[in-house]
């Protein structure tokens, strides 16, 4: 008799393999009972649609813009394939697809979009934003109680739900025209200019905001927890711009980096 272990493992190849007559599938339906007219590899094909059609879905409800740019069959069958190439690893379906965006730039048939990675990449961005826990707003009081002395060893934070996205694509555009409630201008010029975006959420305001090179570049920093002694000298109108970004809200929290005395 087979140990419930193997018996997972023949099963699990079967659903992932990617031929539905092939070899995984013969050796788990020796395992699989003929009832109701249907052979034992029926069954399991029965399965294997099933469980192909969950995440297929799933994938669709988490990227509607890249499905809605390629079409439901070419989608589904991309995220079939994506699907048994990469398994899930996590008993909720809400943690599935993360590196969706990187299957899509090895994909071959995908090739004549080439944003389309980067459209992904910011309907992951607002999907963990939109999941990610509720957070208060920068303490205001808090920072101005610290020490004139220990200013310099300030590290600002971005919220945590908060995610920085480049892209020579304007993939926030082609976002924007793809929402069912969009009623402007469908057109986008792929030659406007490249994207350099923030994805975040404010409560129930979910964000995706353009940043200036000089937003960005401070914003970078800040995902490296450099302190304000570097950032002082490195951002000359840092006067203005930490609080421009405060008043954004694009900065959440701060702390004070060990002393280098």
């Amino acid at each position: 008799m087979q140990r419930l272990n193997q018996l997972q493992r023949r099963v699990r190849e079967a659903i992932m393999a990617a031929d539905a007559d092939g070899t995984e599938v013969c050796a788990a339906s020796e395992t699989v009972n003929a009832t109701h007219g249907l052979s034992s590899p029926e069954h399991l094909r029965i399965y294997r649609r099933a469980v192909t059609g969950t995440f297929t879905r799933a994938l669709g409800q988490l990227y509607p813009v890249t499905m809605r740019l390629l079409g439901r069959e070419f989608f589904d069958g991309m995220a079939s394939r994506y699907m048994r190439i990469t398994p899930s690893h996590s008993p909720d379906l809400a943690e599935y697809g993360s590196s969706f965006a990187e299957f899509i730039e090895g994909f071959e048939p995908a090739a004549g979009l080439p944003y389309l990675p980067d459209v992904a990449r910011l309907e992951w961005a607002w999907h963990s934003a939109f999941s990610a826990a509720d957070e208060t707003a920068l303490n205001i009081d808090g920072l101005g109680e610290v020490p004139e002395s220990d200013r310099d060893r300030l590290v600002f934070a971005l919220p945590a739900s908060a995610a920085l996205l480049a892209s020579q694509y304007p993939v926030h555009r082609i976002w924007q025209v793809n929402q069912d409630e969009w009623t402007g201008p469908e057109e986008v010029d792929l030659d406007e200019g490249a994207a350099r975006l923030i994805v975040w959420r404010r409560g129930y305001d979910m964000r995706i905001d353009p940043l200036q090179d000089n937003e960005w570049s401070l914003l970078s920093d800040l995902t490296g927890n450099v302190p304000m002694r570097v950032l002082s000298n490195k951002f000359p109108d840092m006067a203005t711009l930490l609080p421009h970004c405060v008043e954004h809200g694009w900065i959440a929290g701060f702390q004070l980096a060990e002393s280098t005395d």
